[in-house]
Formats: structure tokens, sequence, C-alpha cells
């Protein structure tokens, strides 16, 4: 009888903003996880060579890593300059700076589109888009793009759940880029969520792994898995039989009041190491409630 591989479980940095490589490394090992989504900000004065030498060390593999510039479009939270050639530019290079490290795929998005028209806004994003992955073939690694749950509050992106994902790779030339999936982001975006899921697993590069509670309290207050309201188990279902075997990467924002609003329950008041046992464990909860439900053919 053969069996179901067990997830490839990953910690993205972007959600471990307190630590150092070292210390994610350390965290990682100690926690299930045999990836890290390295943000390239976090690399500092290292060379990539010396982080790739760490984590092969460690037996700790490049997930979906982040460029230091990772949207296209400026805004307000978001690192870099305003000038959209000037972003593109360090995107490029955070492309290739991030390809010594042989991750399964570099992380983009749009950004807002500020005072741009909607459709200026998203030609040049798609312009943007192009080239970036241009670049990334050039270095021989995919992207991975990311769709958004809204506009508002959050203000990070022009394009919204998976239909328009895919229109807007197309409107770009590049239909081949694969597919950031974020639970949080996409969860309750489409009453066909689950088979929209299971027909573009093939595209999708990386899983965010997260949570959706109710109430929200804004758009960094969001959950570990099992934690929140949606069908994890479902959505894991639908990415296995659509073919999806790649990492589900912690990723979760918890506004602990450095964004301005300090939850009492933020996640990020745990301490980092137990907020990654936890993930683990409710990934790991979700997939075998995904494998029971299979097999007792309620699915």
């Amino acid at each position: 009888m053969m069996t179901t591989p067990r997830p490839k479980y990953s910690l993205c940095e972007l959600a471990f903003p307190d630590t150092t490589i070292t210390e994610d490394i350390a965290i990682a090992r100690n926690t299930h996880a045999t990836g890290l989504s390295i943000d390239e900000g976090k690399i500092g004065d290292r060379t990539p060579a010396e982080v790739a030498a760490e984590m092969k060390a460690a037996g700790i593999k490049a997930a979906a890593c982040v460029p230091a510039v990772m949207a296209f479009l400026p805004g307000e939270r978001l690192r870099g300059p305003d000038s959209v050639p000037e972003r593109v530019a360090l995107m490029q290079e955070g492309v290739r700076r991030l390809s010594e490290l042989e991750p399964t795929s570099i992380l983009c998005l749009t950004g807002p589109r500020g005072e741009l028209p909607q459709a200026e806004a998203r030609k040049v994003a798609a312009d943007a888009l192009h080239q970036l992955a241009e670049t990334a073939d050039e270095a021989g690694v995919p992207l991975s793009f990311e769709t958004f749950r809204y506009a508002e509050p959050q203000n990070l992106s022009l394009v919204f759940g998976l239909d328009d994902a895919l229109a807007f790779l197309d409107e770009a030339g590049r239909p081949d880029v694969g597919l950031a999936y974020d639970i949080w982001h996409l969860w309750g975006s489409s009453d066909r969520l689950l088979e929209q899921t299971r027909e573009l697993a093939p595209r999708v590069n990386v899983v965010q792994l997260n949570d959706y509670k109710e109430p929200l309290r804004s758009w960094n207050d969001r959950v570990l898995p099992g934690d929140g309201i949606a069908d994890l188990p479902g959505i894991f279902a639908a990415l296995r039989e659509g073919g999806y075997d790649g990492w589900y990467d912690l990723e979760v924002f918890s506004d602990d009041g450095r964004w301005g609003m300090d939850f009492p329950d933020s996640v990020w008041k745990l301490p980092w190491e137990e907020q990654a046992r936890r993930g683990y464990e409710g990934l790991m909860r979700a997939w075998d409630a995904s494998l029971a439900t299979k097999e007792g053919g309620q699915r």
C-alpha cells in the first residue's frame, strides 16, 4: 500500500523579524522544519555562499526566498525606493543574489497602485514582472507571484484572488510564473476555492501557511494553523490531489504593537521557537485530518 508523503515544512523569515539567519536555522532544526524562506534583508554583510554553507551544514534547504525589495510598485509598508525602475533593478539584484542559495522559488508581488490609475499601475507592474521573470530565467530560479486579499487597509497589491492573478500573469506575458498560495489571503476569496485550488495546484510553488480568524481586527491579525476558521484539511487535500508537493511555509503576521495595534493575544508575543513548533503541530493535525476525511469517503 502506497503511503502519502509527509508535508515539507519551512519557515518564512519575514514572519520572524527579530531573529538572525543563524537563529532561524536553529529554530527550524528544533521544530521539524527542513526549509527556510530567507529574507535577503537578513543576509546583511554576509555573502549568499556563506549562508548557503551554514544552511547545508544544518540540513536546511532554501524555500521561497524573499528579495529585500519584493514589490514592483512603492508603498508605505514596503522597503525600497519610490522609483519603479530602481525597484525593479534592486529586485533583479536580489534574484541573482538569492539564486546562489538554490531556492525552490523567489517571491514577488505588485505593490499598491498609489496615485496611478488602475490600468496604468497594472501595466507598469506587468512590465516589471516580465523583466524580473527574464532575470529569474537567466539565474535558473522560478518566481512565485503572490496575490492578495484586498486593497485596504493592507494596501500592498493591486491583484486580488486567484482568477485575477492568472489574468495578471497573462497580461505580463508570463503565464508560466508560479503562484504563492497564501491561505490567509485566499480563504473566503471564492465560493469555489477548493475546486480552484485543485485545478491550480500544478502552478503553485509555495503555500504560505497560516489561518484566518473571526472577527478580524486588522490585516496583521493572523493566527497559527488550526486556530482559525479556514478549512485547512480541505485545502491540503485539494493541493495534494492536484499534485502539489512543495513547501508549507509558516508565515503569520500578528501585531504585537509594532504596527500600531498591540493585540494582547498576539502570536508574536510567543517565543519564536514556540510559534514554529505550534505551526508544525497545526499543519500536521490538519494534514492528518485531510487524509482521514478522504479515507472515510466524506470528501
